[in-house]
């Protein structure tokens, strides 16, 4: 049972800090907004259409890191069912 509780929270652990290890997930670039109200008139459509694209590269960015999660947790759930298995096996040469 204790193995069981150990091997839990080893799964919530890495559950928490998958999106740290989530490489091939690249966050955006956040778009450059001046300051200036000129500037802001003068490049208006320009700003407007970067914005838009930034906040779809957002969306993108974490729906990858939701994908790579479940797929790390996938990862260290049948890693947490063979290293139980190794365990009792272990237990099974001891007794």
């Amino acid at each position: 049972m204790a193995l069981l509780k150990q091997t839990w929270a080893i799964m919530i652990v890495l559950s928490w800090s998958s999106a740290v290890i989530a490489g091939s997930c690249l966050p955006p670039a956040p778009p450059w907004m001046p300051t200036n109200a000129d500037d802001v008139w003068a490049y208006a459509d320009l700003l407007r259409r970067d914005a838009e694209t930034y906040f779809t590269e957002v969306e993108r960015y974490f729906r990858c890191q939701d994908l790579e999660r479940r797929e790390i947790f996938e990862q260290a759930r049948v890693a947490s069912e063979d290293y139980a298995r190794a365990l009792e096996l272990l237990d099974d040469v001891r007794k």
